[in-house]
């Protein structure tokens, strides 16, 4: 696992360790919950298209998990459903623990990193449903190929991944329109904040929604959809026959 020195080349972090900084994590948990009101329509819409009852003993894995807002999502809408939280930042992790305590231990986190494109060696083999939001962009495109084919391999028969992440549009054209509209699925800039400049740090991939599609395809999901957008950010997913 690496550290927060290391790098992937040329003075640059491995994607997702700049949140092991707790000064970054504080400003972004509390930005991020100003912003958690506009994500409500898209968590809402994935529990609703999932294949499982709502009784069902879920197994889920939240991939990039933070503070745990898209698992709470999920096991308060199952509520015989237990959840992994995979994440690297332990100034994250320990905020949502706070936050999940609620859950008892239908609840665990899971420190381990994506950043290669494979998830890690240690973690369960199977999951009945695979979540991530605002994660994955962190990562590149091959990453992101290679992360999906992991995630199919992770996931039961009968199971599916959904991906709720920034994603850019086609062209400059619509990159300038969607600029000028209001997205309340946006966490806001600090005033300090230079626009333009980017929270997370590190390079990000914000790779356009058919070309994850196509991948998604690729790694052997089925049914595999857009099944919400707002401007730049939208929800990817497939499933697993089985």
């Amino acid at each position: 696992m690496a550290h927060p020195t290391q790098t992937s080349g040329a003075g640059e972090l491995r994607p997702g360790h700049h949140w092991k900084e707790a000064d970054r994590v504080r400003e972004y948990v509390e930005r991020n919950d100003e912003a958690a009101g506009g994500m409500a329509e898209a968590f809402g819409l994935l529990t609703a298209v999932l294949p499982f009852e709502r009784e069902a003993s879920l197994r889920v894995l939240d991939i990039g998990s933070g503070h745990g807002i898209l698992a709470a999502v999920v096991l308060d809408a199952f509520p015989n459903a237990r959840a992994v939280g995979l994440d690297i930042s332990e100034a994250m992790m320990e905020e949502g623990r706070q936050r999940m305590a609620r859950f008892g231990d239908r609840f665990r986190y899971h420190e381990g990193d994506f950043a290669d494109g494979t998830l890690p060696t240690d973690l369960d083999d199977s999951f009945d449903l695979v979540v991530s939001s605002r994660a994955i962009h962190h990562i590149s495109p091959d990453a992101k190929r290679r992360l999906f084919s992991d995630i199919h391999r992770r996931t039961a028969s009968g199971g599916c991944f959904f991906d709720i992440d920034n994603m850019r549009p086609r062209d400059d054209f619509l990159r300038q329109r969607y600029g000028q509209a209001p997205d309340p699925t946006q966490i806001p800039r600090t005033q300090d904040r230079p626009a333009g400049q980017r929270t997370g740090g590190g390079r990000e991939h914000h790779d356009p929604v058919d070309e994850q599609l196509a991948w998604l395809r690729e790694a052997g999901f089925a049914h595999v959809d857009c099944f919400w957008k707002r401007l730049g950010r939208a929800m990817i997913g497939g499933f697993k026959g089985g």
